[in-house]
C-alpha cells in the first residue's frame, strides 16, 4: 500500500468545462443540482477533505447570490432608505396582533370613533334646542301693552280705613253682644290702610265673639287687570270667596254655605260654617263686603252646646250681627 503524503499543488483557476451549458463554467451552480455531480475526490483526498476549488466555487455563488439579492431587476423600482416594503420579511411584523403598534393604533381609533360621536349628540341637542326656541317664540303671544297700567289711587279709591274699633256703633254692638264686652285691637301690619278690632262677650248663657277686618288696597303689578287698587280689592274679595267654598284642609274647617247680599257696598256676601269639635258646635258666619278698592270681613261665632252653661245662638241672630257691623264700618267710609 502506498503512503499518503500532502497533495500535489493545484492552480486556483476554476476548472473548465468539458461542454457547454456545463453550470461550472461560470463557478455556479444550481441548487437543484445534487452534489454527486461534482466530479470525485481523488483517492488520496482524506476524510472531511474538501477541494480549493470547491471552496472558491462556494464563495462565488455566495457573492452571486449577494449581488442577486442587491441587485434590483431591470425595471424594478427599489424603495426608497428607510421605507420597508410589504413583501419584504418582517414588513408587518408590528402589526401582529398583541403589538403595541397595533393596540396604540386601535385606540387611536376608537378615541376617534368617541370624538365623533359626541360631536353628533352635541350638534343633535343644539339642533332640538333651536327648534324648541324657535316653536316657543313662534307660539309666544304678543307683549301686552302696558300703556293704560294705573300705578296711583283712581278717583272714589281710598288710601286709609277708619278705625275699626270706633267705627262700629255701640247700638249695633248693644244689640250683638248685650253685657260687658271685651275688646281687643290687634296692629296692623299695613299702617292706615288696615284696622282690627276683637270684641268678646262671655256672660253666660251667651257667649259671643265679634271680628272686623277692613283693608284698602293699593295699585299693584300683582294684580290683575291694569293693577288699579279696586282691581287688587277685586282680587283679595274673589280669593276669600273661593277660601269659604273650598277651605284648605289645614283649616279643618267645613265648606261653607254662602249666600249674596245686595245693598252693601259694591259687592257681599254671606257664609255659613257649623263647626263640629269635641261634642261643641260653633257657628261662623262671616260677611264680606267691598266698597270700591276697600274689603270688609266681619265675623261673628256663638259657640253651644246641648247640656251646658252656654246656650246656642240662632243662625239668623249671627248673619244680622255681622251684617250690621260691616254696614257700620262702610258708611265710615265715606
Amino acid at each position: 500500500m502506498a503512503e499518503q503524503g500532502f497533495p500535489p499543488p493545484r492552480s486556483g483557476r476554476l476548472p473548465t468545462a468539458g461542454r457547454r451549458g456545463d453550470p461550472r463554467a461560470t463557478g455556479r451552480r444550481y441548487w437543484d443540482e445534487p452534489a454527486g455531480n461534482d466530479e470525485e475526490n481523488p483517492p488520496w483526498a482524506g476524510p472531511g477533505v474538501t477541494p480549493r476549488w470547491a471552496d472558491q466555487d462556494a464563495g462565488q455563488r455566495r457573492a452571486n447570490a449577494r449581488q442577486d439579492a442587491g441587485s434590483p431587476a431591470r425595471g424594478d423600482v427599489r424603495p426608497a432608505a428607510g421605507i420597508q416594503r410589504d413583501d419584504e420579511p418582517g414588513a408587518h411584523l408590528d402589526w401582529e396582533p398583541g403589538s403595541r403598534s397595533r393596540k396604540a393604533a386601535a385606540r387611536s381609533r376608537r378615541r376617534s370613533r368617541i370624538t365623533w360621536v359626541w360631536a353628533g349628540a352635541a350638534v343633535a341637542v343644539v339642533l332640538i334646542v333651536a327648534a324648541v326656541v324657535v316653536k316657543l317664540n313662534a307660539h309666544q303671544a304678543a307683549p301686552v301693552s302696558h300703556d293704560d297700567f294705573v300705578t296711583t289711587f283712581q278717583r272714589g279709591e281710598f288710601k286709609t280705613v277708619p278705625n275699626s274699633c270706633t267705627a262700629v256703633t255701640s247700638a249695633t254692638l248693644g244689640q250683638s253682644l248685650p253685657g260687658k264686652r271685651h275688646m281687643v285691637a290687634p296692629r296692623s301690619l299695613n299702617g292706615a290702610a288696615q284696622s282690627l278690632c276683637n270684641w268678646t262677650l262671655d256672660a253666660p248663657p251667651l257667649y259671643r265673639v265679634l271680628e272686623v277686618n277692613a283693608q284698602a288696597y293699593s295699585p299693584s303689578a300683582l294684580a290683575t287687570g291694569n293693577g288699579s287698587a279696586t282691581q287688587a280689592a277685586i282680587d283679595n274679595y274673589r280669593q276669600d270667596l273661593a277660601a269659604l267654598r273650598h277651605p284648605l284642609r289645614t283649616t279643618h274647617l267645613p265648606p261653607a254655605t254662602v249666600i249674596a247680599l245686595h245693598g252693601l257696598g259694591t259687592a257681599a256676601f254671606a257664609a255659613l260654617q257649623v263647626v263640629q269639635a269635641r261634642g261643641i258646635s260653633t257657628d261662623l258666619e262671616t260677611v264680606v263686603a267691598r266698597d270700591n278698592n276697600v274689603v270688609i270681613i266681619v265675623v261673628m261665632q256663638g259657640p253651644h252646646a246641648r247640656s251646658g252653661r252656654y246656650s246656642a245662638a240662632s243662625q239668623s241672630e249671627l248673619q244680622s250681627g255681622a251684617m250690621a257691623t260691616a254696614t257700620d264700618l262702610t258708611h265710615a267710609l265715606h
